[in-house]
């Protein structure tokens, strides 16, 4: 099939790019595993002096006067313990599993950061929805897209690329939060990945191949899970001209000129070390 054929060709091409540029591209999520728990130092471990509603350890099972005794199989016996682990899994993992004493009794507690409904239907890691306010007369779906639609409004009319950037990720936060409670809607998949398609051009725009290729990573992941989803003739029709477009937007890439740009920034660097440590030595000297 021909969006298929598509699909593939355009994979090979964002593969061949990224190793050429040594470009990695981890799961960026704005929460943090251990939001929502205020902890004190006890004789065992990390005492639990209060967990927030809707935090990721809420959701986790974790309670008040639990005691903390280990993260990912690593004793926890102070504050620091803790701080030092947790930098450590800062954006490198999206789940955590615990070791907790509640009342004497032991048991584990798997803490993810990530929408399970969004991560079971698009394979995507991203952060679970805030809190909805009180009062609310539509739906959370509703509620999430309708913000989406206003922040991409918004991007349309904001001048400057920082602003224009900071728009688009938070409509894109909102389409997800929204995509959280309808997970089946492909219409807000699309939306999703058409706005890391918009962002990702954005940046490379600007020069930014990094941010601009994991956007554009997290386009075609979600265009390539729409496909296997349906089959309607205006779904294949928009998904396989928006993948078309991103490869338009990979062909300007100019890989030669961006690695030796790499590599004669990653000389100067070096050259700058090597001065610095040489001085360094005739003051000591």
């Amino acid at each position: 099939m021909k969006i298929e054929n598509s699909a593939i060709r355009l994979y090979f091409r964002f593969l061949i790019i990224t190793v050429s540029l040594g470009i990695f591209i981890s799961p960026a999520l704005a929460q943090s595993i251990f939001s929502g728990l205020i902890l004190s130092e006890k004789k065992d471990g990390l005492n639990i002096v209060d967990v927030q509603k809707g935090s990721p350890g809420f959701d986790a099972g974790l309670r008040i006067s639990d005691i903390i005794l280990e993260i990912d199989g690593k004793k926890i016996e102070s504050l620091n313990d803790y701080i030092r682990i947790s930098r450590e899994l800062r954006g490198k993992r999206v789940e955590a599993t615990l070791t907790v004493l509640r009342k004497g009794v032991l048991y584990e507690a798997v803490i993810r950061i990530y929408s399970i409904p969004v991560y079971q239907h698009w394979n995507q890691k991203v952060t679970k929805p805030k809190e909805l306010p009180r009062g609310l007369i539509n739906s959370p779906y509703e509620y999430w897209v309708g913000k989406g639609n206003r922040a991409l409004k918004k991007s349309e009319r904001t001048a400057p690329f920082k602003s224009k950037a900071e728009t688009y990720n938070e409509a894109i936060n909102y389409l997800y939060y929204g995509l959280h409670y309808q997970p089946e809607s492909i219409d807000t998949a699309l939306q999703i990945a058409k706005s890391y398609h918009e962002l990702g051009s954005l940046y490379l725009n600007k020069g930014n191949i990094k941010d601009g290729m994991k956007n554009y990573k997290n386009s075609i992941k979600l265009y390539t899970n729409c496909l296997k989803k349906t089959q309607k003739e205006d779904y294949l029709k928009l998904i396989l001209e928006n993948l078309q477009e991103i490869e338009k937007g990979l062909s300007k890439i100019d890989v030669d000129k961006v690695k030796l740009f790499s590599e004669t920034k990653k000389e100067r660097n070096n050259s700058l070390k090597k001065d610095t440590k040489h001085h360094m030595t005739i003051m000591a000297n």
